[in-house]
């Protein structure tokens, strides 16, 4: 399978701006944590939740592989590393939380998870918000892309082999399936999807992406109209062993 140009993604995030809801989920996280807490997210972009951990004295740092992704973060004031999950340049117990959300899924995920428990301290915790075959059927995009649920299946590990590698890691870990509905207008949605504002639609063949699109327009000429879907994630977390 071709790679993503991460490059290009982050051009497209400016159709992408974080929901409440995934906000929030960055804010939930950190709850447990004593202030000036050091936070790694990882494969963070722009730094949409480290932003939020920064603004309650949080340390975040965003690690990252893409140079324009990080420029966004750094017009924050945020700290950006470049850098890859399966080589994490950083000393062991270094963090407190470690957070993956929707990025797991760039490269192996087992050296991922290995190097997680080793840059987290004794009390750390890995926080790790994903996708499975519960969500890729339904998806808002695999009506129009029918390659789709097929790319991301291939894309993303089995939630249950990412749980069942962490309890032999990791302490026990929680799992949980939170569902998130977004509404959005077709005005908003279509340039998003001409933009590639997920990867996936980078994978794409390029005679699939554009009858899609033109499918879209069709069926919905209005820009005002409202468009709603459902992100049906898996939530795994566990403690430092």
């Amino acid at each position: 399978m071709a790679d993503v140009d991460l490059d290009r993604l982050a051009g497209a995030y400016a159709h992408r701006p974080p929901s409440r809801a995934a906000l929030d989920r960055a804010g939930q996280a950190a709850r447990r944590l004593a202030p000036g807490s050091r936070i790694l997210d990882v494969g963070g972009g722009p730094g949409d939740h480290a932003f939020v951990w920064h603004g309650r004295g949080h340390r975040p740092v965003v690690l990252d592989p893409s140079a324009e992704m990080l420029t966004g973060a750094a017009a924050r004031g945020l700290v950006g590393v470049r850098g890859r999950a399966q080589a994490m340049p950083f000393r062991p117990g270094s963090f407190s939380l470690v957070w993956f959300h929707l990025s797991i899924h760039y490269g192996d995920w087992q050296d991922a998870i290995d190097e997680t428990i080793r840059v987290l301290d004794t009390a750390g915790r890995i926080e790790i918000w994903t996708l499975g075959a519960d969500h890729f059927e339904q998806s808002g995009l695999a009506r129009w892309f029918p390659s789709i649920p097929g790319i991301d299946a291939e894309r993303f590990p089995d939630p249950d082999l990412l749980a069942g590698y962490l309890s032999r890691r990791c302490a026990a870990p929680s799992v949980t399936h939170p569902v998130e509905h977004v509404v959005t207008t077709a005005g908003a949605w279509l340039p998003a999807i001409e933009a590639g504002f997920v990867s996936t639609l980078q994978l794409l063949p390029d005679d699939e992406r554009a009858r899609g699109i033109e499918a879209l327009r069709r069926r919905y000429p209005d820009p005002a109209e409202e468009i709603g879907y459902d992100l049906r994630f898996t939530r795994i977390v566990a403690d430092h062993p």
